[in-house]
């Protein structure tokens, strides 16, 4: 219990970081090494620290006013590797009003000395929900 509750915190460190849009705070998140791996939705996967960091940089500086928050979050870990899931909400404010995107997430983890850092995020978007054909709402 004590590792996922450890994860947990990273995992909450990377949202806060995403939420300030602070790039120092996200290159602490991530670990360092050209095995890490990120896709955010609607991009091919990234592949190496500097590119991702390089995607953060431009997602915060491209991305207005942003927020997002997190639910159904599930975490499992082992001795030196943790996996978060959760539902990402992403709220961004436009000319047109606040649109909303649901966006599911996969973070992992892995123990660097005591300290865990991320070595995947993986980001797909979550479609509408629509109501089947012919049914009626009466």
């Amino acid at each position: 219990m004590i590792n996922e509750d450890k994860a947990q915190s990273a995992n909450e460190r990377f949202y806060e970081a995403f939420n300030k849009r602070d790039i120092a705070a996200m290159r602490q998140v991530w670990g360092s090494g050209e095995s890490v791996t990120c896709v955010h939705p609607g991009w091919p996967p990234l592949n190496g620290f500097d590119l991702i960091l390089d995607s953060w940089q431009r997602i915060f500086k491209n991305s207005g006013n942003m927020e997002i928050r997190i639910s159904d979050v599930r975490v499992l870990a082992s001795a030196d590797l943790a996996w978060v899931s959760s539902t990402e909400k992403l709220f961004t404010i436009a000319e047109s009003g606040v649109l909303t995107s649901q966006i599911f997430a996969t973070n992992l983890f892995h123990l660097e000395g005591d300290v865990w850092k991320m070595v995947a995020h993986h980001a797909s978007l979550v479609p509408a929900k629509r109501e089947p054909e012919g049914v009626s709402k009466n």
